[in-house]
């Protein structure tokens, strides 16, 4: 198994021990080699999307609180958010480690077309 197929693996299955840490340091030190570079990059912006995804619906949440001041309607709006938000974390982990399986189970020669 070759080096670059470990390393664009562990760039998706970092969403288990390091999100979005371990693949923005390895994007930022492969510069020269493409194929780790492209998946680094796309490992690191599927891993920013639930981080921003639950700031922006705390956000959206604290703001309709403050707004409205009807504990009741904000109280129903993040509940039916945080489900919405917990299944596009969930979604989004599930897909992760199938991308980090698909590169440690493809061929050496299909290695460099997966991102």
């Amino acid at each position: 198994m070759s080096e670059k197929k470990i390393i664009n693996a562990l760039s998706y299955f970092s969403i288990v021990f390091a999100p979005f840490i371990f693949p923005f340091i390895v994007w930022l030190l492969t510069a020269n080699n493409k194929d780790v570079h492209e998946t680094a990059k796309h490992a690191f912006l599927l891993h920013l999307i639930p981080v921003i995804l639950s700031i922006l619906t705390l956000m959206l949440v604290g703001i309709m609180g403050l707004a409205t001041k009807q504990t009741q309607a904000t109280a129903i709006m993040f509940v039916i958010l945080i489900v919405l938000v917990a299944l596009v974390d969930l979604s989004m982990f599930v897909y992760n480690l199938y991308l980090g399986i698909k590169i440690l189970l493809s061929d050496e020669n299909d290695a460099d077309q997966i991102s």
